[in-house]
């Protein structure tokens, strides 16, 4: 696996566990997309079969806070980012686009869970 693809299989696995709709089962977690709410799986070791999703865009200033990340289905984070984050849909509806960030923003803060500690103080 390569660094890129070992760094986002880390950073869904910290993801998943500061949200309350995720449950480890086995080599996987199993919970729901951030974007539709549809049951969504992957694989702890991989991320395969999950994306990360900025809910503020890093391009518009978002950040790799926690609270900004969600886990997603590959296709709801691609048309968000293709259809909304990339620009023409947000520059015609600045509003709706504005609403959308918020409503995701809430729904994290919802889903919100402390990350558990190891021994070491870790999350």
């Amino acid at each position: 696996m390569s660094g890129r693809a070992q760094f986002s299989a880390r950073m869904l696995d910290r993801i998943a566990q500061t949200d309350s709709t995720f449950t480890r089962q086995g080599g996987s977690w199993v919970g729901k997309c951030l974007i539709c709410g549809g049951p969504l799986r992957f694989d702890a070791a991989t991320g395969e079969g999950a994306d990360i999703e900025h809910i503020m865009p890093r391009s518009l200033g978002g950040s790799h806070d926690l609270r900004n990340l969600g886990v997603t289905h590959r296709r709801c984070n691609s048309e968000k980012g293709r259809n909304w984050d990339g620009g023409r849909r947000r520059r015609r509806d600045p509003e709706r686009y504005q609403t959308m960030v918020e409503r995701l923003l809430a729904e994290r803060a919802r889903r919100w869970r402390e990350p558990q500690r190891d021994g070491r103080g870790n999350a």
